[in-house]
């Protein structure tokens, strides 16, 4: 594999994205991408740690803008320091899942849409139509209204914040919550 191939694939990791066509991000004037990718696999690495990983049905990356979309897309996040080194979804670890998944190299920001799967290893699971991801910050929030399922509770609100690091939740706007064995 040719080092620049090798690098564009690191950086890929950086920032998922999702399917280009006629949705949003793609235009017709736009050149075709540059790498297709089908069946990917990703890992970003700080030093020897495993900060991110996923998968995508398809993934296009195109260099000359740094935009990234993804299909069918995973994005996992490794528990922060409490739990180091533990898989995603064991001892904690957050997991994301969306249909589309856009991001852009410049921004570090992914958006997730079209249906919005976030689970964590505590057993919590919400569905959001969209998020946005910031790589910088180790946050997620939408504005489109979130459920919410636990091991012992449900909830539904307008908008929420997730800080991956420690799994915090922050929900804001009309917040309904019942606590008790969900049915």
């Amino acid at each position: 594999m040719s080092r620049l191939l090798a690098a564009s694939l690191l950086a890929l990791v950086l920032a998922p994205g999702c399917k280009p066509g006629s949705g949003e991000g793609a235009s017709a004037a736009q050149p075709p991408p540059e790498v297709v990718l089908h069946g990917a696999r990703l890992e970003s690495f700080e030093g020897e740690r495993l900060t991110r990983s996923g998968t995508a049905e398809q993934l296009t990356y195109q260099r000359t803008t740094g935009d990234v979309w993804a299909s069918n897309a995973t994005l996992r996040i490794p528990p922060g320091q409490a739990g180091a080194g533990a898989p995603p979804g064991t001892e904690g670890g957050v997991e994301v899942s969306a249909p589309n998944m856009e991001g852009s190299l410049a921004s570090k920001q992914v958006v997730a849409s079209g249906g919005v799967i976030i689970r964590t290893g505590k057993g919590m699971e919400a569905r959001t139509p969209r998020l946005t991801y910031d790589v910088t910050t180790e946050r997620a929030h939408g504005n489109e209204g979130v459920q919410v399922k636990g091991p012992d509770y449900q909830l539904r609100a307008d908008r929420f914040e997730l800080f991956f690091p420690d799994e915090t939740f922050t929900f804001a706007g009309s917040v309904e919550t019942v606590v008790g064995a969900p049915e």
